[in-house]
């Protein structure tokens, strides 16, 4: 894989010979589809998005966590998971801000992942995050 700069300096390149071959517009139509096939195969910079504040992060853990401890009675399953999912996120998004190690994303639904929420929630109050409706 070549450097970043090699390619730019290549893209460069081709934007000179079009302005060169301006004239012969079915020369520059060509080499102006193969600037744009070849850059659409340099990498995208994908700019992280901006962090919430962690007390909007808190208000949405504990409204799912709310849902996700006392589900209403008759809750579908799918609607169940859906909210241990966005939980879930949530946590690993408040990890996240205070640098948690975290297996939130990683591990599939089961024992596992209750102990490592289980975990996590520890984790988090210990730094002050308060997930529960006392807080």
């Amino acid at each position: 894989m070549e450097p970043e700069w090699l390619r730019v300096l290549l893209l460069w390149g081709a934007c000179m010979v079009v302005a060169v071959v301006r004239p012969y517009a079915p020369i520059r139509r060509a080499v102006v589809r193969g600037i744009r096939r070849a850059a659409a195969l340099l990498p995208r910079r994908h700019r992280p998005l901006p962090a919430r504040p962690i007390e909007l992060i808190a208000r949405d853990a504990r409204r799912l966590g709310h849902r996700f401890r006392e589900p209403p009675r008759g809750v579908s399953f799918a609607k169940f998971e859906g909210t241990r999912w966005a939980y879930d996120k949530v946590l690993a998004e408040g990890c996240r801000a205070l640098e948690i190690e975290h297996l939130l994303e990683v591990l599939p639904p089961g024992p596992e992942l209750d102990d490592e929420r289980a975990r996590v929630e520890t984790r988090l109050w210990l730094a002050g995050f308060r997930i529960d409706e006392a807080a």
